[in-house]
């Protein structure tokens, strides 16, 4: 008798967090101090307003890999190996990419093989380091053709 009490009782205690964690994860505006309510932790008003960015469409021009040896630090020989992608507006400027393979490979080549691990280690450091490829690309190709440059791939070794 004691182990089937022991049991209905596991189930309903069991039924009844599920329950709470589903209102909670579903309903988050019933907790009035939960994260998820709509800024109710922090006392701030909730707010219904959102920007929207207008988000142009970009088609995407992918590059072929990089392995370069990153300056010197004082370090063993350190590597990164990266894949971009480069965002064009269109088609047309995809094809040109093609054209412009050897001066984009080889301003991205001298970049990176100019920067330091350090440099690369932090988020910031890769977005500054996307930024200033977005510039030297262009600058290869002598146009403003690319939008934005994105890494498929970072890994440094």
């Amino acid at each position: 008798m004691n182990k089937k009490l022991v049991i209905i009782g596991a189930g309903a205690l069991a039924g009844v967090l599920s329950a709470g964690a589903g209102v909670y994860f579903f309903k988050p505006d019933l907790f009035p101090g939960s994260v998820g309510s709509n800024g109710a932790a922090t006392g701030k008003p909730a707010k219904t307003e959102l920007k929207v960015k207008k988000h142009e469409t970009e088609i995407g021009a992918d590059l072929e890999v990089f392995v370069v040896n990153l300056a010197s630090s004082g370090q063993g020989g350190r590597y990164l190996r990266t894949t971009l992608s480069l965002g064009v507006k269109s088609e047309h400027e995809k094809e040109r990419i093609k054209e412009f393979t050897g001066p984009i490979r080889h301003a991205v080549i001298m970049y990176l093989t100019e920067r330091k691990v350090e440099e690369l280690l932090d988020p910031q450091g890769k977005e500054k380091l996307r930024q200033a490829l977005h510039e030297q690309i262009n600058e290869a190709i002598g146009d403003k053709m690319i939008s934005s440059v994105y890494f498929k791939e970072f890994l440094i070794q």
